[in-house]
């Protein structure tokens, strides 16, 4: 999650911020937004969804702690949830833009707050269908090691025989390093020594 622009959030008070929502879905990419009609952002169009979109509130905290956004989108066409289930969203990118608009309703700046993977997907059948996304960022991806594998020397090897990046990078961290700086040293575990 990155930190909010001071001159966009200079503009909240204004009242016309939008969320602009990229889903890297299988059968390619889904441009929405969280106003109304179609907007040229980034040299595509994106599709408002006005009041049957929503962005949960971005939670921002000092641990290290996972925290996730919630996209929503509520539609009477049931046809979108044949769509979600044909196509599992789960492990596709999302990229969460903050965007203000000026008076014409044209994008006026913006900024990349949010770029993560669908971590759930959960859909309500009804009269107004519902289907609710849980956007997580990096440190979640790598804690689902069913989904994708956490790399080491042998899954790099299978992959890319020859390839010595692990064991390379494992032997450095166990020597010293020279420095620059006379009397300093980098990386392994013996006592200070001078060079």
């Amino acid at each position: 999650m990155e930190a909010v622009k001071l001159s966009l959030i200079e503009k909240l008070p204004a009242g016309r911020m939008r969320y602009f929502v990229r889903l890297n879905l299988p059968d390619g990419d889904l441009l929405l937004h969280t106003g109304v009609g179609e907007r040229r952002f980034l040299d595509a169009t994106w599709l408002g969804l006005g009041a049957l979109g929503q962005v949960s509130e971005i939670p921002a905290n000092d641990s290290n702690t996972v925290s996730s956004i919630r996209l929503s989108l509520t539609t009477p066409n049931s046809d979108i949830l044949g769509e979600v289930a044909a196509n599992d969203p789960i492990g596709s990118q999302v990229d969460i833009y903050l965007v203000s608009v000026d008076e014409h309703y044209r994008v006026d700046e913006y900024q990349l707050i949010e770029s993560g993977f669908i971590a759930t997907c959960d859909t309500e059948r009804g009269a107004l269908s519902k289907i609710t996304l849980s956007v997580t960022g990096e440190s979640q991806r790598w804690q689902q090691a069913r989904l994708h594998q956490r790399w080491n020397d042998a899954t790099q090897k299978a992959l890319y025989p020859g390839d010595e990046f692990f064991s390379e990078h494992a032997s450095t961290v166990e020597n010293v390093l020279p420095d620059t700086q006379p009397g300093g040293r980098v990386g392994g575990h013996d006592a200070y020594r001078r060079h």
